[in-house]
């Protein structure tokens, strides 16, 4: 399966954090699992890449074009340069046969939030995964209950994705969409 993972690409992040991305990582890779991320080697990204190409799984890079100099150093099986960062959502969206995010910054919201509103409005059935990792995000499912039992989104949305917080679920959860 070709797996999108967003996550934080920043070297500051806990080193937890970075160790929970290669636990991820050697997880899928181990399956069979293919990576698809946005380019870049630092902080959690760098750790499902390298991950993946240590476990010998193929990797696929997506990312605009003010940061195409990143992918040009890397290892990888297929890459595409994207305009902007609007049109890189989009092709890590259609890349992907699963979207699973992990801990992030502003750019990992913007993926979510784009990728279950293109799935909302499109009609994909393409599962997306939060990973709820030490509660990482708890605030934001709290904010999107706020505005469901305030009628801004509605039950229907909040089942646009799934929630898991462990690698264990995590695997049972992909093992179970493969059988279907």
């Amino acid at each position: 399966m070709r797996i999108f993972i967003g996550c934080s690409a920043k070297d500051t992040v806990p080193l937890d954090y970075k160790v929970l991305a290669s636990d991820v990582s050697t997880m899928l890779a181990k399956r069979g699992d293919k990576l698809v991320f946005g380019g870049f080697e630092g902080g959690m990204m760098g750790k499902c890449y390298y991950t993946f190409r240590y476990e010998g799984a193929r990797v696929k890079a997506i990312a605009d074009v003010t940061d195409a100099e990143m992918v040009d150093g890397l290892d990888l099986d297929a890459s595409e340069i994207t305009l902007n960062t609007f049109k890189r959502t989009e092709a890590l969206f259609e890349s992907s046969e699963a979207i699973l995010l992990l801990p992030g910054g502003i750019g990992t919201f913007r993926e979510f939030f784009a990728m279950i509103d293109e799935k909302r409005t499109k009609g994909y059935d393409k599962p997306i995964i939060l990973f709820n990792y030490n509660k990482f995000f708890s605030p934001l499912l709290n904010v999107l209950t706020k505005c469901y039992e305030d009628g801004f989104v509605s039950k229907k949305d909040l089942r646009l994705f799934d929630v898991v917080s462990d690698i264990k679920s995590l695997e049972m959860y992909l093992n179970n969409l493969e059988r279907k």
